[in-house]
């Protein structure tokens, strides 16, 4: 096992960003929120004594482009060439909010975040039987004007919660969804559970989200544990660095994380290294490598 690994991931994920305050997903383009919020974190959870300050400093520089990039009406783009979609608002909040800084700003992206919902479907037991879940249930979307959706309904709880909204009926709502999406044998999929009969098949993020989401709201339901259980059952084959990476920190808030973390991280950066989009990888390893990551997620 390389002990260095974690410095080689730092290293290369602060030669490619993208602009002055900001990473692109891979390594030229524009800076966008998700791998800017995601870079910027893993440093500064990840870094030494020596380097903290420097981290800080870079952070806070991003912070404020985030700021210059804000839409009148409260929302984060995807980047800074983009008018939309807002789906990265709550990203922007967690990282204010771990920042304790842009007061103001965050304000208005949690007043556009409240504003917006997925469309809500039919009550009846047709429709439940086709698309297997309950439609009335109204979280978040993707894309403003469709269907709520497991990813986006989980990060907005999660950083309403971090902005300390965590007992706001929206959040209730969204924790209701994330239960009634949850497969009947564990884990959940991107949005149904059961089409036309047949269930789907759990993913890790989803999963993984759902339960930092449900832990925050300190749920301790079977749909949690047989979660934790899917993840712990599977984690170990998991390749993909961004799957990864989410498992461990949702395992991490559970204390569920397996003794071979370590080396299933590693393994997972050899991987992902010099590869032509690696920043969401890179960041979410390191993020998962340290157990105070969670403190972004408010979870300690």
């Amino acid at each position: 096992m390389n002990p260095n690994w974690q410095e080689q991931a730092r290293r290369e994920l602060a030669a490619i960003k993208s602009t002055r305050c900001g990473w692109s997903y891979g390594r030229n383009g524009a800076a966008c929120v998700e791998p800017t919020v995601l870079a910027c974190l893993a440093l500064m959870v990840s870094g030494d004594e020596g380097t903290r300050a420097d981290d800080l400093s870079h952070s806070r520089a991003a912070a404020d482009w985030l700021a210059t990039i804000q839409r009148p009406d409260g929302r984060l783009p995807v980047s800074e060439v983009l008018d939309g979609p807002g789906w990265t608002t709550p990203f922007a909040i967690l990282f204010w909010c771990t920042l304790a800084i842009h007061e103001r700003e965050r304000a208005r992206a949690v007043n556009w975040l409240l504003s917006r919902a997925g469309n809500a479907g039919d009550r009846d037991d047709v429709a439940r039987a086709v698309v297997g879940h309950d439609q009335t249930l109204a979280g978040w979307p993707w894309v403003e004007g469709t269907h709520s959706w497991i990813e986006p309904t989980a990060m907005s709880m999660l950083a309403l919660g971090r902005a300390g909204l965590g007992d706001h009926p929206r959040v209730a709502t969204g924790a209701r969804m994330i239960l009634d999406r949850a497969l009947p044998h564990g884990g959940w999929n991107c949005g149904n559970k059961i089409v036309f009969g047949r269930e789907l098949r759990p993913q890790p993020v989803p999963t993984a989200v759902s339960l930092l989401a449900l832990a925050a709201q300190e749920s301790r339901s079977t749909a949690a544990s047989r979660g934790v259980d899917y993840l712990t059952r599977t984690v170990a084959g998991v390749h993909a660095p961004v799957s990864l990476g989410w498992s461990i920190l949702a395992l991490r808030a559970y204390q569920a994380v397996p003794p071979e973390t370590d080396c299933l991280l590693e393994r997972a950066f050899v991987e992902c290294a010099g590869k032509l989009d690696p920043v969401r990888s890179l960041a979410l390893l390191l993020l998962a490598s340290r157990e105070e990551s969670l403190k972004w997620l408010e979870h300690r």
